[in-house]
C-alpha cells in the first residue's frame, strides 16, 4: 500500500486588518470640526435656510436617540459599562443621556446637541433668535493650574469666566463684578465666598453667584473636569446650585 502522507499544514491567517477606525486624538479633532461647522451655520445670513437645516437636524437627532436607546436595551448587564470606556461610543452615550447611571449622575448636567428654532420674529427684531445647544467647552486651564482659594479668568468660547475652587470642588461664574464690570480674576476664595480684587467689602457666593450684601447676582455656569485635570465649563445649560440643604 502506498504510504499515506500528511497534509502539510496550513499557514496561519495574518489577524484582518480593521479599517475606518480612528485615533482618539482624530476623534476630538471630528467633534471640534462638527462644533465650528454647527457655529458657521448659525452665522448663515438666511434665516429660512437655517430653520430648515436645523428642523432637519432635530429629526435626525430624534431618529438616532430612539434606536439607541432600543439597542441598549439590548445590552447585557454589564456590557454598557464595558463599551463606554471607549471616549468615541461614551460621547455618542454622552449625547443622547444614555451612560450608565455611575458615569452619568442625575445632579449633573450633561452634553447633548440639542437644536432648536425660533419660528416666530418680533417685529423689532432684525434677526431671529440664534439657535443654542447645550455643550461643554475645553478652557485652557487645568486643575493644576487652579489652587485651592484661587480665582482663574479665562475664556469659555466667547464668554470671560473666572475658575474658583474651594477645596476639591471647581466652580465657574462670569468675570465681571457686579458694582462696575471689574475682572474679578485675582481675587481670593475663602471657604465659599470670592472677594473681588478691585473692591473693598464686595463678596459673591460662588455656590450659586449671589452677590452677598448686594443686589444682583454672578451668572454661573455647569463646570466638570477629567481624571487627568482638564476643566470643561458648560454653555447654554441650565445651571443647579450646590448649595447645601437645610
Amino acid at each position: 500500500m502506498p504510504e499515506s502522507k500528511e497534509n502539510p499544514p496550513h499557514p496561519p491567517e495574518s489577524p484582518q486588518q480593521l479599517t475606518g477606525f480612528m485615533t482618539n486624538d482624530e476623534w476630538s479633532v471630528l467633534l471640534a470640526e462638527a462644533d465650528a461647522r454647527l457655529r458657521d451655520m448659525e452665522e448663515l445670513p438666511y434665516p429660512n435656510v437655517k430653520e430648515q437645516v436645523f428642523a432637519l437636524l432635530a429629526t435626525i437627532d430624534s431618529i438616532h436617540r430612539e434606536a439607541l436607546r432600543r439597542l441598549v436595551r439590548l445590552f447585557k448587564e454589564g456590557v454598557l459599562e464595558k463599551v463606554v470606556t471607549d471616549p468615541a461610543i461614551h460621547t455618542l452615550m454622552e449625547l443622547y443621556d444614555l451612560l450608565p447611571p455611575e458615569e452619568n449622575p442625575v445632579d449633573e448636567q450633561r452634553a447633548k446637541i440639542i437644536f432648536t428654532t425660533s419660528r416666530s420674529k418680533k417685529p423689532s427684531s432684525p434677526e431671529p433668535p440664534k439657535p443654542k445647544y447645550p455643550h461643554w467647552v475645553p478652557v485652557s486651564p487645568s486643575m493644576a493650574d487652579v489652587p485651592t482659594g484661587s480665582v482663574i479668568e479665562c475664556q469659555a468660547g466667547d464668554r470671560s469666566i473666572v475658575l474658583c475652587r474651594a477645596g476639591d470642588e471647581l466652580f465657574a461664574l462670569d468675570a465681571h463684578c457686579l458694582k462696575d464690570g471689574a475682572s474679578l480674576g485675582g481675587g481670593a476664595v475663602t471657604k465659599f465666598n470670592l472677594t473681588c480684587p478691585q473692591h473693598a467689602g464686595c463678596y459673591y457666593d460662588i455656590r450659586d453667584g449671589s452677590h452677598i450684601a448686594g443686589a444682583g447676582r454672578l451668572e454661573c455656569f455647569c463646570v466638570k473636569h477629567n481624571d487627568g485635570g482638564r476643566i470643561l465649563v458648560g454653555v447654554d445649560m441650565v445651571f443647579v446650585p450646590r448649595r447645601p440643604a437645610f
